[in-house]
């Protein structure tokens, strides 16, 4: 059993909340003692959340009253208006990500020197994402981004979001480059091809950045000097390299003329 505390603390709430919906009779405790202390159930999560996203979408607290109780066809409606709701800010929200995240790369960009290591804060991105390669070679990489790119629709390519390739290199190893495969990415704003495509997620953390010339042996050099220092700072890096476009035009093997080199930091 949880305590009215720990409830709130889980549900991302005030406890003041819990009083209150307990007294409106929306969310009450599964337990109360002869002392008046409230108690509650794990599973009292879920309607919980449900509760306080239905609040955040502006629904009234008696509307929300009548939603929990059992669907009539009336409310299995209104619950598809609201996932409608939720899916319109999803795609709001996800547009404005991509602009922030463009301009943090744009201040990047200003601050970087090519083959100097820096540590980065990167904001949580999601991607379109191709296959996985079988190898890391010219033609692999010239096959994948067409194959990639033709299930995207005109307005995908357009959009400026950001773009690149997620490689499979634990510890920044450059030996192990030229055959480690890899997947095409694109900021996914939108896609209206019509076809379904599979997405990756790029999360939030400080990532260890360098800047490089598109080329194996560009990509290369700069893995030595991120790795020498991650070494010397002792940081433990996640096992996928982000290889990101610096802007939108490409020109060299499926990327811009220089990449962004980059590895989440998991901890010293």
């Amino acid at each position: 059993m949880l305590k009215i505390s720990e409830m709130a603390k889980l549900a991302n709430t005030t406890r003041r909340t819990l009083i209150f919906y307990d007294e409106q009779g929306i969310f009450m405790p599964k337990e109360r003692t002869e002392a008046g202390y409230r108690y509650y159930d794990y599973d009292q999560l879920y309607d919980l959340l449900f509760i306080l996203g239905m609040k955040n979408l502006g629904l009234p607290l008696e509307r929300i009253k009548e939603l929990q109780n059992k669907p009539s066809s009336e409310i299995v409606e209104e619950l598809v208006n609201v996932q409608e709701t939720i899916d319109s800010k999803i795609d709001e929200l996800s547009k404005i990500q991509l602009v922030v995240s463009k301009k943090v790369a744009e201040g990047s960009e200003l601050m970087a020197k090519p083959y100097q290591p820096m540590i980065i804060k990167r904001p949580k991105a999601t991607f379109w994402c191709s296959r996985k390669s079988v190898s890391c070679t010219e033609e692999e990489i010239a096959e994948l981004f067409a194959e990639f790119y033709a299930q995207l629709d005109k307005l995908a390519l357009m959009d400026g979001s950001q773009s690149g390739f997620l490689t499979d290199l634990p510890n920044a190893n450059s030996k192990a480059y030229p055959e480690a495969s890899f997947r095409v990415i694109k900021g996914s704003s939108t896609n209206n091809s019509g076809q379904v495509m599979p997405k990756i997620e790029k999360q939030a953390g400080n990532y260890i950045v360098v800047k490089v010339e598109n080329s194996t042996a560009g990509v290369c050099r700069g893995l030595d000097k991120l790795k020498k220092f991650a070494d010397k700072k002792k940081l433990v890096l996640a096992t996928d390299l982000w290889q990101m476009n610096t802007n939108s035009a490409l020109t060299n093997r499926g990327g811009s003329d220089y990449l962004w080199l980059e590895y989440l930091v998991k901890g010293k």
